[in-house]
C-alpha cells in the first residue's frame, strides 16, 4: 500500500516539475526510490522553502516525514498541502493516510470519504477503501467501514487479506452468508491460520442458527477446516476447535481424536474432557462420559464452567437412571427445572416399578389358584357323580 502511495506522490510530482525545475526535487525523489528518507527529507524541505505555496512539494515532504515517524511535522505539511489543493486526490490520500497513521481516525475518514477514486491508480482504489475502512471503524462507524471493505473486496477478489478482512468485519456485522463467502474466497487464496480460524467461526455460527441437514453440513465443512489447521499447525487451540466443530457435524470419533490431542497439548484446561465426555455420551458409552466429566470438573475453575460440566453429568445420570446421582448433579448446576422433572422420573419409575412387583404377585398368585385348582380336581371323590335314573 506505501508502495502505490509513492507511486503515485511521485508520478503526480513529475508531472507539475517538468515545467518548473525547482532545486532538491530530483535528489529528493532519487532518495526516497533508494529508501534514504533522511536525505529525502533534506531535499524535499529545500523545495518547500524554496516555493512554500507548492502543494506538491509539501506533500512528498509530508510523506518522507511519516517514514521517519515524525508524525506532527508530517501532518503540518500534508495539510498544508491539502489546503493549497482542497480537491487533489493524491493529496487527500496523503493527508488521510497520515491521520491513520496518527490514530486520528475521525479526521482520516473525513478526508478520505472525499477521495475521488476515480483519480487514483487502479491499484490504489482497494487500498482507498481498507484505509477508509479502518478509519470509520476506529471511530465508531462500523456498518460504513463494512461497506467499504466490501467495495474493496469486490475490486480485489484475489487479494486474500482484503477478502479476510471483509469476511471479519460481515461477521462482525452478523452477515453470515457474506463472511462465509469472504472467508472462503480468502482460504482458497492463500489459506493460513487466521482466515482459516475466522472460516470456522463462521460457519460454526451459521450451524448454531441452523436446523437438519444446512446445520449438519456447515459444521461438516468447519470440521474440515478446522482439521486442515490442526494438521498443518498442530497446538492446542486448533485440536479444540476441530473436537467443537466435529462435535456440531455428529462425527463423534473424531471429535474424540480432535479432544485427546488437545488434553495432551494442554491436561490443564477443562474443555478437552469436556468434549469427550460429549462425544462418548452421544456414543452412548455413559461410564467414559462419566470419566471424562470428572476430569473436566476437576480443571474448571469459574462456577459458570463447572455448572456447565455439572449439567452433562446431570443428564448422563438421567440417561442411566441413576436418579439421585441425576438430581445432585442438576441442583450442582443451578438447574432446578431439569432437577424436578428426575424426581418426579424417580417417583414414576418407582411407581411403576411397585405396580409391575403387584403384577407379578397377581400373576404368581392365579398360578397358584390354577394349580390347587387342578390338585383338587385330582383328589378321591372329587369327580362329579354319576347321573342317577
Amino acid at each position: 500500500m506505501r508502495k502505490q502511495l509513492l507511486t503515485l506522490a511521485v508520478s503526480s510530482g513529475l508531472i507539475l516539475v517538468s515545467s518548473v525545475a525547482r532545486a532538491g526535487w530530483e535528489e529528493g525523489v532519487q532518495a526516497l526510490k533508494a529508501k534514504d528518507y533522511s536525505t529525502a527529507a533534506k531535499e524535499f524541505q529545500q523545495v518547500v522553502d524554496q516555493q512554500p505555496e507548492w502543494a506538491p512539494g509539501q506533500r512528498m515532504l509530508g510523506q518522507v516525514l511519516i517514514k521517519l515517524n515524525r508524525t506532527d511535522e508530517a501532518l503540518t505539511h500534508l495539510r498544508k498541502a491539502y489546503d493549497l489543493a482542497p480537491g487533489d486526490a493524491p493529496t487527500q490520500f496523503a493527508l488521510g493516510q497520515a491521520y491513520v497513521q496518527a490514530k486520528r481516525y475521525a479526521d482520516g475518514a473525513s478526508i478520505l470519504s472525499k477521495v475521488d477514486s476515480g483519480k487514483l491508480p487502479a491499484g490504489q482504489k482497494s487500498t482507498l477503501d481498507q484505509l477508509l475502512a479502518v478509519a470509520l471503524s476506529k471511530s465508531g462507524q462500523s456498518d460504513a467501514a463494512t461497506a467499504a471493505l466490501r467495495r474493496a473486496a469486490a475490486a480485489s477478489p484475489n487479494d486474500a487479506d482484503v477478502q479476510y478482512q471483509y469476511g471479519v468485519a460481515a461477521l462482525n456485522a452478523g452477515d453470515l452468508s457474506a463472511a462465509i463467502g469472504a472467508l472462503e474466497k480468502s482460504v482458497s487464496v492463500a489459506a493460513g491460520t487466521e482466515n482459516r480460524r475466522a472460516l470456522v467461526q463462521a460457519l460454526m455460527q451459521q450451524g448454531r442458527r441452523s436446523q437438519g441437514a444446512t446445520k449438519t453440513q456447515s459444521y461438516g465443512r468447519a470440521a474440515q477446516v478446522a482439521g486442515q489447521l490442526a494438521r498443518s499447525e498442530s497446538n492446542f487451540d486448533n485440536h479444540l476447535m476441530e473436537a467443537g466443530a466435529a462435535l456440531g457435524a455428529k462425527q463423534y470419533d473424531t471429535a474424540l481424536a480432535a479432544a485427546e490431542r488437545a488434553s495432551r497439548a494442554n491436561s490443564s484446561d477443562w474443555l478437552p474432557y469436556y468434549y469427550k465426555g460429549q462425544a462418548h455420551t452421544q456414543k452412548r458409552q455413559f461410564s467414559s462420559a462419566e470419566s471424562e466429566l470428572r476430569k473436566a470438573l476437576n480443571n474448571a475453575s469459574s462456577s459458570a464452567d463447572k455448572a456447565t460440566v455439572w449439567s452433562q453429568l446431570g443428564f448422563v445420570f438421567e440417561k442411566t437412571r441413576s436418579y439421585d446421582e441425576a438430581i445432585a448433579a442438576y441442583t450442582q448446576a443451578g438447574n432446578s427445572a431439569a432437577a424436578e422433572r428426575v424426581r418426579v422420573n424417580k417417583d414414576t419409575a418407582a411407581y411403576n416399578t411397585s405396580v409391575e412387583a403387584e403384577n407379578r404377585e397377581l400373576e404368581a398368585l392365579r398360578a397358584e389358584q390354577e394349580a390347587l385348582e387342578n390338585q383338587l380336581k385330582n383328589l378321591p371323590g372329587a369327580a362329579e357323580p354319576p347321573n342317577l335314573r
